[in-house]
């Protein structure tokens, strides 16, 4: 049964903040309830439940049918439960994206929870593509819709590795390589969308291609979203080269506007102590401002409906 629970806008155009009442739970939060909230607002601010590391694994877990998760990051703690993975990426400011929206393993959800929120700056930014959609010019969504991008970069021996040794459920890791960079190609599923191949020093080079405006988004179906990451970070990875799907780069000047348009609807999540927030990854950007409070602890999970 889904308790009632008290709901408010996070800005005019996007998000909702859900607070939590005395005595109540995350577990209160039923699974249709919260793809609603999503469907309507993009991303759900959880504020005042009651919550740990283990706890937001659990909310995690009990909205998921899997688990994603970014190779080059460490799972907090060694208990098989917890699914939380700490964000490190440096202090500088990182652009607006899709979480893994660079690559063929782009999850439906992705989950932040501050422990210690910032005293000053730091925040984590949020995007709505399809309040950006809506602003664009028209002769700049008829050039997005023309031509999908394509995101084209290599990734370590350790990384892809990694990424294969938890989606994987074809059992232990093999020793040989070509054995687990064939379960990689398995995840990959035969995507005409993406081609991987496996270098000589066995880190692997991936070109996936997408559309920059979606329409998949498992909440608001049908709705178009500016969502991609092409203003995004490269924290611990090879910065990738993007282009249209003809080869040509994105114009730096088309890349100008865009951003402008996006930080129009960029805004601040405004971090409180034990916040989550659920964010539809294929709708709603994010990124980050510049480090100021190196105290600020926030976690990362990723999953798929």
């Amino acid at each position: 049964m889904e308790k009632h629970v008290q709901t408010a806008k996070h800005t005019r155009q996007a998000g909702l903040v859900v607070l939590g009442e005395a005595g109540e739970t995350l577990a209160s939060i039923g699974k249709a309830q919260l793809a609603g909230w999503l469907g309507g607002h993009g991303y759900v601010v959880l504020r005042g439940f009651p919550c740990d590391v283990q706890g937001f694994s659990d909310l995690v877990r009990a909205h998921s049918s899997r688990i994603s998760l970014d190779p080059a990051r460490q799972f907090h703690g060694q208990n098989g439960n917890v699914l939380a993975q700490k964000v490190d990426a440096g202090s500088d400011a990182i652009g607006l994206h899709c979480e893994n929206g660079n690559s063929p393993f782009w999850p439906d959800l992705c989950w932040f929870f501050c422990t210690q929120a910032p005293a000053t700056g730091s925040q984590t930014t949020v995007c709505d593509g399809a309040a950006v959609y809506r602003d664009l010019s028209p002769g700049m969504r008829t050039a997005l819709l023309a031509q999908d991008i394509v995101y084209t970069r290599s990734v370590g021996e350790a990384l892809w590795k990694n990424y294969v040794r938890h989606a994987s459920d074809a059992g232990p890791e093999p020793a040989d390589t070509r054995t687990c960079f064939a379960r990689l190609l398995a995840l990959v599923d035969g995507s005409m969308h993406t081609q991987v191949e496996l270098n000589a020093d066995h880190s692997v080079t991936y070109s996936f291609r997408t559309p920059s405006i979606l329409v998949r988004s498992r909440f608001s179906p049908g709705q178009p979203a500016f969502a991609n990451s092409i203003f995004g970070p490269s924290f611990n990875y090879e910065h990738p080269r993007i282009t249209f799907a003809d080869g040509t780069p994105l114009p730096q000047a088309m890349r100008a506007a865009l951003d402008e348009v996006c930080q129009r609807h960029t805004v601040d999540v405004g971090w409180r102590d034990d916040d989550i927030v659920v964010i539809d990854n294929a709708r709603v950007m994010h990124g980050r401002r510049r480090i100021e409070d190196t105290r600020r602890t926030i976690y990362n999970a990723l999953s798929y409906c």
